[in-house]
């Protein structure tokens, strides 16, 4: 057993205290490579090697690794909150791009729901002259009676030089019989359908309070939200509500939405959730609850107290 430790110990002597190499090692020692690594694992698991990390980690890197570790995520991105709401929107716009980009060669299809928060995402989508053939589609209907300022599609595709697929509707009908026409026309069932199968989708988390555009204009009212609060929604992707645990919950606005399924969003191959300020902490909560979210950016205050949430709630009661 001495022995051993003594062998340990002069492996990891050489590797931490000479600086040789894992192949320096290997030839100095007759071993090969990977058994050296073996070896240096061992010499840290027994106790023999310490490694001690002086410098912590900065604060939205802790926070990105927690999110990560909770959540089951493949990546947290969380950003440093500027001086100004606009200026941290900037920075989780261009977060969201980046991530968009590094998916680009490996996605036939991209979806987009409409989102304040990502805005004019395309603007910092940065791909060179190359143009990707992906199609790029509505998640859902985006037509308010106004012009829709947070839709991201069109100015997607033209920035990469993709195929669109808009679903020119209403995301919401007054009748659900206005809804089954409107998904008749072939122009629309034929985006749904792409829609159906995508595989990267990027959507805002929405919270259901006075703030929720829809309540802003005028296709829901103080009632309609009361009603969702006592269902326990607290917030949407898609309008697709849930509750804090990350249970999917029926609404009453369900036959009247225009949108993707909740399947749809589960079985992406990679869904990016985008989030910020303190009116989305509930819904990020109960968005990551929901187990459907791959990679979530938001900035260092909402994951601070969405963290904070998550270990005082009781998801019991």
């Amino acid at each position: 057993m001495a022995e051993r430790s003594e062998f340990l110990a002069r492996i990891a002597y050489l590797y931490y205290k000479e600086d040789l190499t894992q192949q320096q090692i290997a030839q100095q020692t007759g071993l090969s490579r990977p058994k050296i690594a073996r070896l240096l694992k061992e010499a840290r698991r027994t106790g023999i090697v310490r490694i001690d990390i002086t410098q912590a980690l900065p604060p939205e890197q802790a926070e990105a690794y927690d999110l990560e570790r909770l959540f089951s995520l493949r990546r947290a991105v969380v950003v440093r909150n500027e001086a100004s709401r606009a200026g941290t929107l900037q920075a989780i716009r261009s977060a969201a791009a980046s991530l968009i980009v590094e998916h680009l060669k490996s996605v036939k299809s991209i979806g987009f729901s409409f989102s304040q928060t990502m805005g004019n995402i395309a603007d910092y989508i940065h791909t060179g002259a190359d143009s990707h053939h992906i199609a790029v589609c509505d998640l859902m209907g985006a037509m308010m009676g106004f012009p829709m300022p947070y839709t991201a599609s069109a100015d997607v595709a033209k920035r990469i030089g993709g195929s669109l697929h808009p679903i020119s509707a209403p995301i919401m009908v007054l009748d659900p019989h206005d809804r089954d026409t409107y998904l008749t026309d072939p122009n629309i069932n034929k985006s749904m359908a792409v829609a159906g199968k995508i595989d990267l989708a990027v959507v805002g988390i929405g919270d259901f309070t006075t703030q929720n555009i829809l309540y802003r204009s005028g296709y829901i009212n103080e009632e309609m939200i009361n009603n969702m609060r006592r269902q326990g929604i607290v917030g949407e992707m898609c309008m697709r509500f849930f509750d804090l645990n990350g249970t999917p919950v029926q609404s009453e606005l369900d036959p009247r939405v225009i949108s993707v399924p909740w399947e749809t969003l589960a079985n992406a191959s990679t869904l990016i959730a985008v989030a910020a300020g303190s009116h989305k902490i509930r819904p990020t909560l109960g968005a990551l609850k929901t187990g459907a979210v791959d990679v979530l950016v938001t900035d260092l205050e909402t994951a601070r107290e969405v963290l904070k949430l998550h270990r005082h709630f009781d998801f019991s009661a």
